[in-house]
């Protein structure tokens, strides 16, 4: 199993394979590697330090940031998210970026973002959809219909207290029509936001990882 692997020049932490949605596009869907990664289907989930130590083996040189952002939402993984993105900072010197959902409130059933904010420097939050109903229906959440009103005020409550915050979208999962409402959704929120585009591989159709 691989816990830490690159995509391009930078380096991402897989740290659980649980996730409330089941995306329509999700690229795991297809195939158990990404990037340098042969599998990352989680025997079990890896510890801080063994992310740590995963990290500290690899050159990290070319890669300006450390991203959260596996087969799985990490912060369905709060609390280890937290410690490991500190230890990032402390020991590494590098910043940190999440990549998630945007369900971590719900997950937890608290606002996750204050904690986020004292150790994460960027965050990307998969927007996905115009509305609930499109919401629900591209992400299967198992939240249900609350699920995209939760997105949007994680949106909302990161904007004001992390420094670097977008959005993005899967381009082609929804009609051009609910693209261009996603974008003035970004708009009004405040945030720019990401079109990730699918590319076709030998094996698989795999969904672009999105950048800040």
């Amino acid at each position: 199993m691989d816990i830490v692997y690159r995509y391009g020049s930078t380096y991402y932490i897989n740290m659980t394979n649980r996730c409330p949605c089941k995306c329509v596009f999700c690229v795991r869907n297809g195939t158990r590697s990404l990037g340098d990664a042969e599998c990352l289907w989680l025997e079990r989930e890896p510890t801080p330090e063994e992310i740590l130590s995963e990290l500290s083996s690899r050159d990290l040189s070319g890669s300006r940031e450390i991203v959260f952002c596996g087969y799985g939402e990490p912060t369905e993984r709060l609390e280890d998210l937290l410690e490991t993105a500190r230890m990032i900072k402390a020991r590494l010197g590098k910043d940190v970026r999440l990549d998630t959902n945007g369900l971590g409130d719900l997950i937890n059933g608290r606002d996750i973002v204050p904690e986020l904010a004292e150790c994460v420097d960027r965050v990307s939050v998969s927007l996905n959809a115009s509305s609930p109903e499109e919401y629900l229906e591209v992400t299967r959440s198992r939240f249900g219909i609350e699920s995209y009103g939760a997105v949007l005020s994680f949106i909302t409550k990161c904007r004001k207290t992390i420094p670097g915050v977008a959005v993005s979208i899967v381009g082609g999962s929804i009609p051009p029509e609910s693209e261009e409402r996603c974008r003035r959704i970004a708009e009004e929120l405040g945030v720019p936001l990401r079109v990730r585009r699918r590319r076709r591989t030998s094996r698989v159709i795999v969904i672009a990882t999105n950048i800040l």
